[in-house]
């Protein structure tokens, strides 16, 4: 029997209606994108990806242009991109517009989601570009370190750590540079470039990258939208090789699988609550895994 909520969820359990968690939705995409332009700023320089970066945020199709905010921002954006070049003037007239629109609107009372959407809009505008510079890095370490609540809980206190260890002689060094940089890319879904979303983006984070997990007698549960087949194909596929689906993410859960794009509806941008709860219980000891499509493909594949 179908309940009221599967009712209005498509067959990626993705919500059919727009207006589904629109308020937050909205605030979402404002501060990702507040955070998209500090990043991109921190290095005063638009790159041809960095432009793309902003196009696709423009582009994106999850919000109705009868929404005069967005007509507005848009507007702001084309500006932008008309030059290439972000001045420090159109970056205080968008940072302005994008705060009114969250202040009046009445939708920046949203705490702690809020802090680390703007941290993962950042991330993104920072390494968009594919390269992280020291002026990059020295404004991430300000951000983190400005703020407790934010570095004590999962993505911020991954990065702090690394940063930390990276910044403790005091040098960063090309290796390292590479390495922080994977990471912000794995965190903020830096794979939005191939499939054109700004946000509700890519998801390719992964706990393991062991290609020989035995799938036979795990529990399993899927989270976002797949591009090898809908979710409830996946859950055949994890049917046929023995495993048991979960609906939910409990401490018992073996395994955690992302569909390589997630919705707009995810809780922040490239993980979900389910992410969150997995990352908790492993905090606490428990042993489950986080693995990405690409993985999960290559397992079913070969067994």
């Amino acid at each position: 029997m179908t309940t009221e909520l599967e009712a209005t969820l498509d067959c990626n359990g993705q919500p059919f209606n727009i207006s589904f968690n629109y308020k937050k939705n909205k605030a979402k995409a404002i501060l990702t994108l507040k955070g998209i332009l500090d990043g991109i700023h921190a290095d005063k320089c638009l790159t041809d990806l960095e432009e793309v970066y902003l196009r696709a945020w423009k582009d994106n199709d999850a919000f109705d242009l009868k929404d005069g905010d967005f007509v507005d921002i848009h507007e702001q954006i084309e500006d932008i991109l008309e030059d290439g070049v972000i001045t420090t003037s159109e970056l205080e007239d968008i940072q302005e517009m994008l705060q009114d629109v969250l202040t009046y609107g009445q939708i920046d009372d949203f705490g702690y989601e809020g802090t680390v959407n703007h941290l993962l809009g950042f991330l993104s505008g920072i390494s968009a570009d594919d390269t992280l510079c020291d002026t990059e890095i020295e404004k991430l370490t300000s951000l983190l370190n400005k703020d407790e609540n934010l570095i004590s809980k999962w993505p911020a206190n991954a990065i702090k750590k690394r940063l930390d260890t990276i910044l403790a002689d005091g040098i960063v060094d090309e290796e390292e540079r590479k390495d922080l940089l994977s990471l912000i890319k794995a965190i903020s879904g830096q794979s939005l470039l191939e499939t054109g979303l700004a946000y509700g983006m890519s998801a390719d984070f992964s706990t393991t990258h062991d290609g020989r997990i035995c799938l036979n007698g795990k529990k399993i549960c899927f989270t976002g939208k797949f591009l090898s087949g809908s979710r409830k194909a996946q859950e055949q596929k994890a049917i046929e090789q023995g495993v048991e689906v979960k609906k939910n993410v409990a401490k018992g859960l073996d395994i955690l699988v992302l569909g390589a794009v997630a919705s707009r509806d995810w809780r922040f941008m490239s993980y979900g609550r389910k992410i969150e709860s997995v990352l908790t219980f492993r905090e606490e000891g428990h042993k489950i895994e986080i693995i990405n499509e690409e993985l999960w493909d290559a397992l079913t594949f070969l067994a």
